[in-house]
């Protein structure tokens, strides 16, 4: 019987997105006979001291916690709460990995096929270890380009320090068995522009959320997930704000731009905190549209796995990225909503176009046959499964 240990810095039980399609496709290993097991940190996200101590949810083994999902056994390394101070979370990154290192040797010969799910970026270090020490087959996937994403906001300015950075990603993408990317667009990106050839595969992000009926047609928007430079939200509202349109956005999220944001608060905005799931899909089950926001400068290095969640919802999406964007591209191709240029303010004009019933009908249609055919755990999990 193969082998396999999925390695990630979220899982459940943080409600981080990305930890439960990780979780999610590790329980479809395990229904089809492979022995699998997940490495990943203890909650970072949602973070909740009790929980250490709740027995239903973790055993304390050593240095170690343990807990289930669906019958997959979880190992996590035990984490501090996520720092949004770029300084501090790469140190919380730099000991992770020393402590998944300690693990991933002393249990080799417990696996024959690694997984490894980056974010954060320098995951490629432990894919770099596991494949040229451990010799292990390496499955690599890479939902977030770095350091293209750092360079472009302008968060790290050293030349050298990206030249590095980048030698060490290209390294690590051409000695591993197979490198995963979430987008068509990135795939590409990295042939031609990383000079990478061998082995890179698309497998787009899903949503292991249940399909919920059509909410009300109204004129609600919504925004979860992460509050930060690269989302770009906060140009959204200015958008917002310019409007004669009588919209209302209502706004559940955390990060590093969440103060600054809360400001915006006003009679037609609320922002507010994460929440629970259970919690957030109450709160945002009556909105008709979605907002995905990229700030202009990310095209194919970043693709927002909320996009999925919201179809879902079956929530009308309204892009604000760069026209050239694997979000734009993704919205355009599957026709489930509409993409804003956030260079151009024709956001009166768009907020009308999408208003029409005509174009609400077909966008609902055109959601039921993407969530069926493309944001399937089956499907999905089934590619995956391929790569061993």
């Amino acid at each position: 019987m193969k082998k396999v240990l999925f390695h990630s810095l979220t899982i459940p039980p943080d409600n981080i997105s990305t930890g439960k399609l990780v979780a999610e496709i590790a329980s479809k290993f395990f229904q089809n006979g492979v022995s699998i097991r997940i490495l990943a940190s203890s909650p970072q996200y949602n973070f909740d001291e009790s929980i250490y101590f709740d027995q239903k949810i973790f055993s304390h083994k050593g240095k170690y916690l343990e807990s289930t999902f669906k019958n997959v056994k979880i190992i996590h390394i035990k984490s501090s709460k996520r720092s949004f101070d770029n300084k501090k979370r790469i140190i919380q990154w730099l000991n992770f990995h020393l402590k998944s290192v300690v693990y991933l040797t002393k249990n080799r010969k417990n696996y024959d096929s690694l997984f490894i799910f980056s974010y954060p970026p320098t995951m490629n270090l432990i894919a770099i270890y596991a494949k040229k020490i451990l010799k292990k087959q390496i499955i690599y996937s890479v939902w977030e380009l770095y350091p293209e994403i750092a360079e472009k906001l302008n968060q790290l300015n050293s030349s050298f320090i990206l030249r590095v950075f980048k030698s060490i990603d290209n390294y690590c993408m051409k000695i591993v068995d197979r490198v995963v990317v979430n987008s068509d667009e990135l795939n590409e990106y990295i042939k031609f522009n990383r000079n990478i050839n061998n082995n890179i595969t698309t497998i787009y992000h899903f949503s292991t959320n249940p399909v919920v009926s059509n909410p009300p047609r109204n004129k609600k928007i919504v925004y979860t997930g992460n509050l930060g430079l690269p989302q770009n939200v906060e140009s959204f509202i200015k958008m917002f704000n310019s409007s004669k349109k009588e919209y209302q956005l209502s706004i559940y999220g955390a990060g590093t731009e969440y103060d600054k944001i809360k400001q915006y608060e006003s009679r037609d905005i609320s922002i507010n905190e994460y929440m629970s799931r259970d919690k957030l899909l109450e709160a945002v089950k009556d909105s008709t549209f979605a907002l995905v926001s990229l700030a202009p400068e990310i095209t194919v290095e970043g693709f927002p796995g909320k996009t999925f969640d919201y179809l879902k919802m079956n929530k009308i999406l309204i892009g604000y990225s760069n026209p050239n964007s694997g979000l734009a591209k993704f919205i355009e191709k599957f026709k489930v909503g509409i993409n804003i240029d956030p260079s151009v303010n024709n956001f009166d004009e768009i907020l009308s176009f999408i208003e029409d019933e005509t174009f609400m009908s077909k966008v609902y249609e055109n959601i039921s046959t993407l969530n069926s055919e493309h944001s399937n755990l089956d499907i999905i999990s089934k590619k995956y499964l391929d790569l061993i």
